[in-house]
C-alpha cells in the first residue's frame, strides 16, 4: 500500500491525469463502505483501491509484470540475501504485483499467496495474476492463522497485508512474528512493508527483534511513505558491504528493479543501527 498523495504524484508524472480524476469521481460512491476493493484505470495504468485515501496496487497496462510502485522493488531486496528461493509465501495479494514478478522471474520457486479478502481475489484476473497451479497458489486465508497452524517452511516470507484501516492488526503482534520465524527455513528471509505514516514501526521492529536472534534492518523509502523491514533467522543480513554490492550488480543484469538503491539504503541503515 502507498499513500494517496504519493500515488497521485506518480500518476501525474506518468501523464495519466484521467486516473486521478476517475478516482475522485468514485470517492463519494465508495468511501464509508466496508472497504470493498475497486479499480480505477486509464489507458496506461490500472489501480486497486479500498478507498480514496490509499493506493493498494498499481499496474502498467503495457507491462503487467513490471513493478511500478517503489516499495515493491525494495521488498524484492530479499534477493540480496536469497537469490534463488524455492519456496515463497506472501501475505496480501492486492493487485498481485509481487506475486506476478516472482512467478515470472523466479520460475524455480513455488509461490503461495494468502489473501483473506475474497473480493480482492475476485479481481485477480483483471491484474493478470496467474491461475492457480501446483507451483502457484492464491488461497483465501487469514495469513496470521495460516502461519500459526502450518508446518510448512519457506525460504522467503513477504508481508504486505493492508485493509481500508491500514495494516492488519493481526500482522503486527509478537505472536505473529514468532509464527513467521517458525515458518522460515534456515537462513530464510522475512520482508515486511510498513507504512511510513503509521508511527508504530519502531514498536513493531522492537517486537521482531525480541523474537529473532539476528537484528533486523528497517529500510526507509526515499519518499519516506513506506519502510521495508528485513530480518533473517540466519546471519545473511550481516554480509559485508562488498559482497552485497557485488550481488546487487550481478542481480541487476536479470532484474530491472532498483537493487543498487536498495542495497545502498540497506547498508546506510545497517551502519546507522550499529553506531
Amino acid at each position: 500500500m502507498v499513500a494517496l498523495w504519493w500515488g497521485m504524484s506518480l500518476i501525474q508524472s506518468a501523464g495519466i491525469q484521467s486516473l486521478k480524476e476517475g478516482l475522485f469521481k468514485l470517492k463519494e460512491r465508495f468511501d464509508g463502505t466496508q472497504g470493498e476493493p475497486y479499480i480505477v484505470e486509464s489507458n496506461k495504468f490500472k489501480a486497486l483501491y479500498f478507498d480514496s485515501e490509499s493506493t493498494q496496487s498499481l499496474m502498467d497496462m503495457q507491462a503487467p509484470i513490471r513493478l511500478v510502485v517503489s516499495y515493491t522493488e525494495t521488498m524484492m531486496g530479499f534477493l540480496l540475501f536469497h537469490a534463488d528461493p524455492r519456496k515463497i509465501a506472501m501475505i496480501g495479494l492486492g493487485g498481485g504485483s509481487l506475486a506476478k514478478y516472482c512467478h515470472h522471474h523466479l520460475p524455480a520457486a513455488s509461490i503461495l499467496v494468502l489473501e483473506n479478502n475474497s473480493k480482492v481475489i475476485a479481481l485477480k484476473d483483471k491484474f493478470h495474476v496467474p491461475q492457480n497451479t501446483a507451483e502457484f497458489q492464491v488461497l483465501e486465508a487469514d495469513g496470521a492463522a495460516y502461519l500459526r497452524n502450518t508446518e510448512e517452511q519457506f525460504d522467503v516470507l513477504l508481508v504486505d497485508g493492508y485493509t481500508k484501516l491500514g495494516q492488519a492488526a493481526q500482522l503486527c503482534s509478537e505472536d505473529f512474528y514468532a509464527s513467521c520465524l517458525a515458518c522460515l527455513k534456515p537462513n530464510g528471509i522475512l520482508a515486511i512493508n510498513f507504512s511510513g505514516a503509521a508511527g508504530l514501526n519502531q514498536v513493531y521492529q522492537e517486537r521482531i527483534d525480541r523474537v529473532f536472534d539476528y537484528p533486523s534492518v528497517l529500510v526507509v523509502e526515499d519518499d519516506r511513505m513506506n519502510q521495508i523491514l528485513f530480518v533473517s533467522n540466519g546471519s545473511g543480513l550481516q554480509a559485508s558491504a562488498e559482497d552485497l554490492l557485488g550481488r546487487s550488480s550481478t542481480l541487476s543484469k536479470t532484474h530491472d528493479i532498483h537493487l543498487a538503491r536498495t542495497t545502498q539504503n540497506f547498508l546506510n541503515q545497517r551502519k546507522l543501527d550499529a553506531s
